[in-house]
């Protein structure tokens, strides 16, 4: 298969294309390239004071041109540079500016409002906010992580209410104890961490170089082999009221190594996440005890419209190793209508016997004006699992799965753990 122009993935492809480098300001470009200076194979940044036009058929050949051209440096300066190129990055970056009460470079304003201005451009301003404003580059990056990251994994504290003293010297000390983790995972060196209030919450957004990638390319009749690092971010998410701490884009494996460096160095409580129930968060046995005919009652809430069940998964269990239950066989119902749980009063399943409901999907829809109705599919998957796109309904989707029965009562657990 053909391959032209930058290809490291998808997003990188379409920011850096032809338009891009006709339109895109060299004045931006040069200090951009020049970070990575003396790295370059048959390219220098000097080319690009050259007339415009044998200044811009430089960049095309460098940004088209073999990968391994230029370095990799570049390639993550781009990757970073592309999440906030677009429509949704640039709100973002607008809404961290104004949150930091930075003016978005005045200079930029035209007089004539009828005539467009390239410098307004979403990847123009997200260049130029990467290298004249990193600070709130940084932060913007961090919200757009946040924003994206919809399955979570949670645990939860051995109390509620335990505050956060968050210093300087804490973030930093957490910092260097994850890159070590990351280190040793990912084979590579690259890592920052940013912290965030919100309300009783604090966020952190952990970036950090992910696993080399390869893919094949081919320039002419040869195929070669590139390499590629990109920047992942991780999202941590904890709760001063509840005492829960949430987990997005983190390996699995790494998942209770984070939680126990969170609770030793930003909480000063060592074994904090350690509790039997830490992760026995969720449950779907009111929907086991009910059958077929449950449904979610929402009317508690005016904003809410209706809720559909439209996937559910039954798993038949048996005795497996140790006495262990296992999975033999798994139905799966899908229905967009609502019915999926409906569907298994025609099939085998009976929850009261070998049968366990193992997944619930549904979808919440609420009123709004608008012509699309606002809506958020969620998926609970117990003990620890609720997936669903975080937006501005996520206290609500919460607060349903707990008035439903579904979020496991830890005060029974606090009583035992007293009792221990």
């Amino acid at each position: 298969m053909q391959e032209r122009g930058f290809v490291v993935a998808g997003n990188l492809k379409k920011f850096v294309n032809p338009r891009f480098i006709k339109t895109i300001d060299l004045a931006l470009m040069k200090p951009l390239l020049a970070r990575h200076e003396g790295k370059y194979k048959n390219f220098s940044v000097d080319l690009l004071d050259q007339k415009e036009d044998a200044a811009r058929e430089a960049l095309e050949k460098l940004l088209t041109g073999a990968e391994d051209s230029y370095p990799e440096g570049l390639r993550g300066d781009l990757h970073r540079i592309a999440e906030l190129g677009d429509a949704r990055g640039l709100e973002i970056i607008q809404a961290q500016a104004a949150r930091q009460g930075v003016d978005l470079f005045p200079d930029m304003k035209t007089g004539d409002e009828d005539s467009p201005n390239k410098a307004h451009d979403p990847k123009h301003i997200a260049v130029r906010v990467f290298l004249e404003q990193p600070d709130l580059f940084d932060a913007a990056a961090d919200h757009m992580a946040m924003l994206t990251a919809d399955r979570l994994h949670e645990y939860a504290g051995r109390e509620r209410g335990v505050a956060i003293d968050l210093t300087a010297e804490k973030v930093e000390a957490f910092r260097t104890a994850v890159a070590a983790l990351f280190r040793d995972a990912f084979l590579g060196d690259f890592c920052r961490v940013g912290d965030y209030d919100d309300d009783d919450e604090i966020n952190l957004v952990v970036s950090h170089g992910s696993m080399v990638s390869t893919m094949p390319v081919v320039e002419g009749q040869v195929e070669r082999v590139i390499s590629v690092r990109q920047i992942s971010h991780a999202v941590l998410r904890y709760s001063e009221n509840t005492g829960m701490l949430r987990l997005a884009r983190i390996r699995k494996a790494h998942q209770p190594e984070i939680a126990e460096l969170f609770a030793s160095i930003i909480l000063d409580r060592p074994g904090f996440f350690d509790g039997d129930d830490a992760q026995d968060l969720y449950t779907l046995r009111p929907v086991e005890l009910a059958g077929p005919g449950f449904a979610f009652d929402a009317a508690y809430d005016p904003l809410i419209d209706k809720v559909l069940i439209i996937e559910a998964a039954a798993d038949l269990m048996a005795p497996g190793k140790k006495g262990y239950p296992r999975v033999v066989r798994t139905l799966r119902s899908r229905d967009l209508g609502g019915d999926a749980l409906q569907h298994f009063g025609s099939t085998p399943v009976s929850f009261g016997g070998a049968w366990r409901l193992g997944e619930l999907v549904f979808r919440i829809l609420f009123k709004g004006d608008g012509k699309r109705q606002p809506q958020v599919t969620v998926k609970l998957r117990p003990p620890g699992v609720v997936q669903f796109r975080r937006t501005q309904h996520e206290a609500r989707v919460m607060k349903l799965i707990e008035r439903n029965g579904l979020m496991n009562d830890r005060d029974d657990f606090e009583v035992v753990d007293a009792a221990e």
